[in-house]
Parts: C-alpha cells; structure tokens; sequence
C-alpha cells in the first residue's frame, strides 16, 4: 500500500528515508513565507529523530524559522502552533502503530491536509519540484514543556482531583510526563506510572491503546491497588482510554457520553462532530441537551477540519480521539483527562458512578476482514445492491440504516481491509441484525460473522 494515505503519510520504515523527510520539508516550508515559525516534534521510534532532523533541513532550505521541539507528545506540537501563533507544524509519528511504521502529521494553514493536499505533496516529490531555496532559514530548539504545563495547570487549576490514578503511558510520548503534569494540577490526585519510560520498540505494551486486551496490566494495576481510575494513551499521547475503580474498560461511546455531559447548558446552539461508527446515543444525548450533531468520516483529520469548518463545540471518535472547539477543534488526551477529572470532582461521583448512568450501547466492535483492493469495491457495491431498499449514508463507505439499527463497512485507509461495525437496540437484536446483513452475502457473509462470533465469545 502507499505511504500517501488519506490524510497523513504512514507506512513501513523500509519504505521511508531522511531524503524523503527532507523533501516533504522543503515541500512544505515553500507554501510559506520566509522566516516563518515552523515547530516540528517527534515521538519515541527509532527512527524518528533521523527523520525529524531531515525535516527540519528540508524547512531551512527554503529560509523558514524550524523550531526543534525534540520527542514529545503529537498535543504539545499542536499547543506549540497555538503558542508561537505559528502558520503550520509537523509531528514524526506513526501514532499507535507498530515500532516498524512511521509517518507524518503536519498542518500549514489553517485546516488539516486534506486527500488532494497529500497526493500534492506526493506528486511534488515524484516530480523533484521541491521548492526553490531561500536563504535566512534557521534552527532553533525549544523546550514548550513549561509552557504547557502552565497552560493545563491555568485552564484546569482549583480542583483537587482526590483519588489513586494509574497512568499507563505505554512507554510512548507522554512517558515522565503525564503523572507529573496530572499531580501538579490537581494537587490531590496520587498518580501512579506503569510503562513510564520512553522505548521506541514499545516492548512493554502495544501502542494502540484503544484495544482492551492491550490494557490488562492496567487493569491488574488497577484492581490492585484498589485505584480509583486509570488511563491509557497511544504512541503519541493524542488517544486516551479509561479503566474505571471497578476494573472495567470504557468503551470509546461511554467515554464520550460522560465528556458530552460535561458540558451541560453550552451544548444549546453548539455542535458535535463524530465519526459515522459511533453508536446513535451519543448524537442523540447531545440533542437531548440541545445541541447539533454532525456525522463525518472516520479519521483525525476529517473530524478536526468539520470542528474548525463547523465551529464544534465538541468531537468523538471511536478510536479514542475527543476534539475540542477551545483548541481550535484539535484533540489532546491530557486535556481530556482532566477535563473528566474535573467533571467527576463537580459532580462527587467516580467514573464506576458515571460509566453506569451510561445508556446501554450495543455495538460490535471494528470487525476486520482482509481483502484485496479491487474485492473490496465489489464487496460494497453488492452490499448497495442488496439493501437499496433502506436508507445509506455514503459519508464514509456505506452505512445502512435499518428499523432495529445500522450497520457499516468501509475500506481501512491503513490495510488492505475493510471494516465492519453494528448496532442494535440490545443484545438480541443486535445478534439478528447481523444475522440479515449476512443473509445473502455468501462467502463474505460467513467470514463477517464468524469474526462477530469471535469477538462476542472473546467479550463474555
């Protein structure tokens, strides 16, 4: 698969090279004016501080300003933008994927890249137009830790966050940071690091954090300790997931129901962006209070650039990210945490508390299937076919609505796989809709349900 992906650059590190790293700076640097402040991180790979160098050479080529910000989370590269009012920023990462991936985020302007921005700056490379050189480009490092720090402790300062919190790092961005950060502004909370020390081959924990399984020395931890919460993040500290006092992992709906509820009264007149996967309550809590929801495609950058077009108040996506209008619709998984953290104190309740006020969500999880990519357009086109007769959402491959729920399938932009994901109204109707949906599919349809059966057995 190409390493151009819908919104970002992410593939094998034997498909990369500083040499590429270097043009997509000079590419990318050459959009702006001269002497402009350009931050650029990186995160725990191996490979990244190589590849975060020759960025920074490519951004100098061309006379920009290169802020070296060092091996940080991808929230603080973005706070960095905010703080120094810079015109872009770029992050080495590849998020929660294996050690041997690694990739690109970046922003020029005001809105994430888009699809046609990518395949330009692929068609740049291909084509060695790269920018033409411009003198006064310069280097410098920065440390925006304190700053950051100063900005979460003034934002969320006056709470005591009392409690035992386990924080599980995962031995990627936020490793020595975030516990520390947490204790400095809630000045109750006793934070507790497992995973806490940075390792660019993640051979203590898998990176993506979204995923339970990953989370099970978390849990342990938790149960334990008798700890009152704990929380995950991904590779690069912009994803977080929560484990409750009573050993239970919040799924990413219940999660975003407790933050859709912090808000209260601003939701009158204020809008929710989520991504197509999230289960139909959430959307319809954020009614209940008066707010508007909007439904986008699945990815960081498509939810991020419907905040900012659409002035969101706040964003959910499935896989653990949570956007905030206040950061100019961007997501930060400390910030997060603390804005929970302050919820549960205001309303002296625990997460266990607030997890069982949750409406009950029937949804599978990410059913993946591998196929090649030609199968994969016949797949949804049949799935069209067969069920023309309800309504379809093409947002985001097809979503099919039906009276008892909904079912989805999209093309992975990261394998070659497309994702299956459905909602019922409970357990048994869920069960039977799945059960229609693979009616008359054939192959395809036993292998869907079969994974469903898997994954329902490996949840009991």
């Amino acid at each position: 698969m190409s390493i151009y992906k819908a919104c970002d650059i992410r593939g094998p590190v034997t498909q990369l090279s500083p040499e590429l790293y270097r043009s997509w700076g000079r590419i990318l640097g050459s959009r702006l004016e001269g002497g402009s402040i350009f931050p650029v991180g990186g995160d725990v790979r191996l490979t990244s501080p190589a590849f975060r160098e020759a960025f920074i050479e490519g951004l100098i080529s061309v006379g920009l300003r290169a802020v070296d910000l060092g091996t940080l989370p991808t929230p603080m590269v973005y706070f960095a933008r905010r703080h120094l009012q810079a015109p872009g920023c770029a992050m080495v990462t590849a998020s929660h994927n294996p050690p041997d991936i690694n990739g690109l985020k970046w922003m020029v302007g005001d809105l994430p890249p888009n699809e046609e921005e990518v395949q330009s700056l692929r068609k740049g490379v291909d084509s060695g137009e790269m920018g033409k050189e411009r003198g006064g480009g310069i280097r410098e490092k920065m440390d925006i830790s304190p700053a950051y720090r100063e900005w979460l402790w003034e934002r969320w300062a006056g709470g005591q966050g009392k409690g035992k919190i386990i924080v599980d790092p995962g031995t990627g961005c936020w490793s020595g940071r975030a516990g520390k950060y947490l204790e400095t502004v809630f000045s109750g909370a006793e934070c507790i690091a497992i995973h806490d020390r940075e390792d660019g081959l993640f051979r203590e924990r898998n990176p993506d954090s979204s995923r339970p399984e990953h989370l099970r020395r978390l849990v342990e931890e938790m149960v334990h300790r008798e700890a009152d919460l704990g929380i995950a993040f991904d590779g690069d500290g912009d994803r977080v997931a929560f484990v409750d006092g009573e050993g239970r992992v919040l799924t990413a709906e219940e999660t975003a129901w407790i933050l859709v509820q912090s808000f209260g009264e601003e939701w009158r007149g204020g809008t929710f962006v989520y991504d197509l996967k999230c289960s139909d309550r959430i959307p319809q809590a954020v009614r209940e209070l008066g707010g508007d929801a909007q439904a986008q495609r699945s990815g960081h950058a498509f939810i991020r650039t419907s905040m900012i077009e659409g002035k969101g108040l706040f964003g959910a996506e499935v896989s653990g990210h949570y956007f905030y209008g206040e950061l100019e619709g961007g997501d930060d998984g400390l910030f997060t945490v603390c804005r929970v953290l302050r919820y549960l104190e205001e309303r002296g309740k625990s997460l266990a508390e607030m997890r069982r006020s949750c409406p009950p969500i029937f949804t599978t999880p990410d059913l993946r299937l591998e196929f090649a990519a030609g199968e994969q357009e016949e797949i949804i086109a049949l799935i069209r076919e067969q069920f023309g007769n309800y309504p379809q959402s093409s947002v985001d491959g097809v979503r099919v609505e039906f009276p008892d729920g909904w079912a989805l399938v999209r093309q992975s932009v990261t394998a070659p796989e497309l994702t299956f994901r459905f909602e019922g109204g409970d357990a048994v109707s869920l069960d039977s809709l799945v059960r229609r949906f693979i009616e008359n599919l054939g192959e395809v349809g036993k292998q869907i349900y079969e994974t469903f059966d898997r994954e329902k057995a490996g949840r009991r």
